[in-house]
Parts: C-alpha cells; sequence; structure tokens
C-alpha cells in the first residue's frame, strides 16, 4: 500500500492576521486622507456655483422686468382716457416697485422687488393695492433667491446724474416708501428716473470654513420712460 504525504495545510497564524488587517487599515486611511479633501473642495464649489447661479437668474430676471417699466397695453388704443403712468411708484435705496404689463400677459400690475433675511423677493399684484407694495406679500410674493445679505438700487436722470443728488441714504424718492399705496401728489423725482443700477450681495456659508460674499451688478436703462 502506498502512503500519500499531505502537505503542510496550516492557516495564517494571529500575528501574521494583525499584521495583515494593519497594512490593510493603513491604505484605507491614506486614501480617506486624499478623498475627503477632495469630496469636500468638490462639494463647496457646488454650493459657491448655486448661490452665484440663483443670484445670477434672480438679477436678470429683475433686470430685464425694470428695463420693460412703463409699458402699459392701455397706453396702446385709441382712447387716451385708459391712459396710464407713473411707471415708477416705489423708488428707495433698498426696494423697487414698477408698473406695466412686464411679464407679457397683457395686464397691468405692481411689481416690488425688495429684500427680507429670507432673500430677494418679487411681489406682483394689482395697482394701487397696499399689498401690491408690502413685502413680502403672502401668494404674491415669489422668492427670486436666497442667501441674499444686499440689495440696493441707485437712480440716475437722462444725463446721468444721481437722484437724489447727492445719493446720501437712505433715501425714498419723492417720500415714497413700501407697505403703503404710494401718493402721486409729488412725482418730479420718480418721474426724472432714467437709468437704475442694481447691486445685490450674496452671502455663501459653508460649515467649519469662512464665509465668502459675492457681488452682482447691473446697469438698466428704462425703455418706456
Amino acid at each position: 500500500m502506498r502512503i500519500t504525504t499531505l502537505r503542510d495545510q496550516s492557516g495564517f497564524s494571529l500575528i501574521e492576521l494583525m499584521v495583515a488587517m494593519s497594512i490593510f487599515l493603513l491604505i484605507l486611511v491614506g486614501v480617506f486622507q486624499v478623498f475627503d479633501p477632495s469630496s469636500r473642495a468638490y462639494s463647496t464649489s457646488e454650493r459657491k456655483l448655486d448661490v452665484q447661479q440663483n443670484a445670477r437668474v434672480a438679477m436678470d430676471v429683475m433686470s430685464r422686468q425694470i428695463r420693460m417699466a412703463g409699458y402699459f397695453p392701455e397706453n396702446i388704443d385709441a382712447d387716451n382716457t385708459n391712459d396710464l403712468s407713473n411707471s415708477i411708484q416705489v423708488a428707495t435705496e433698498s426696494a423697487l416697485s414698477i408698473a406695466g404689463d412686464l411679464d407679457g400677459t397683457g395686464v397691468s400690475n405692481v411689481f416690488t422687488f425688495c429684500r427680507t433675511n429670507a432673500g430677494l423677493w418679487r411681489v406682483k399684484g394689482p395697482i394701487g393695492v397696499a399689498a401690491s407694495y408690502t413685502c413680502p406679500s403672502g401668494s404674491q410674493s415669489d422668492l427670486l433667491a436666497e442667501s441674499v445679505t444686499g440689495l440696493s438700487f441707485a437712480y440716475f436722470d437722462a444725463t446721468n446724474t444721481p437722484i437724489p443728488s447727492p445719493p446720501t441714504g437712505p433715501y425714498s424718492l419723492d417720500g415714497q416708501g413700501l407697505a403703503a399705496v404710494p401718493s402721486f401728489a409729488n412725482t418730479t423725482a420718480r418721474g426724472a428716473v432714467r437709468r437704475i443700477v442694481i447691486a445685490v450681495t450674496t452671502r455663501e456659508s459653508v460649515p467649519n470654513q469662512p464665509a465668502q460674499t459675492f457681488n452682482l451688478t447691473s446697469d438698466v436703462r428704462l425703455r418706456n420712460p
């Protein structure tokens, strides 16, 4: 009878297993140390881009509609008794209410642009109704952008002279502010506005990192003075 000799089939020793696990853990820690900063940098960049992009979209909406201030379909028909005026309803250092068919619906409304701690708002409502000049105002309000920490407007006449001159703030053209239906007994300052410079400041906050601030400006010339 032939006797078969079995080879040594013993497994790893405990020491060998611990050494292997230690090496594996060191490799994992190295991979994590490389991957984690990259992941954080990507997340931070993505949040920054979101904040900036939202602000740019909001600025584009404001610029486009402010440029159309004073476009009233009622002024086109032959009956001038229906004509509307006062394209700039309220103009302050930090808020602006304009009137017209600014969204192409065929109906003239008030569009108020303003800011609260929640962000940048647009309020749309009927002309001559206090809620249309209130920031914000229930279902009439659209939040255009969050993380907006600053909103300002500067006004100029046809010769690019500041209104008021000098423009020492805070100011409300013709003494009219938000939260009430404006009076049009005096429209000297509002009626002279031909150019509006908008400035928006956004603040992007990331945990455990310094907050970063971004500034956007837009120079708008009115088409329907």
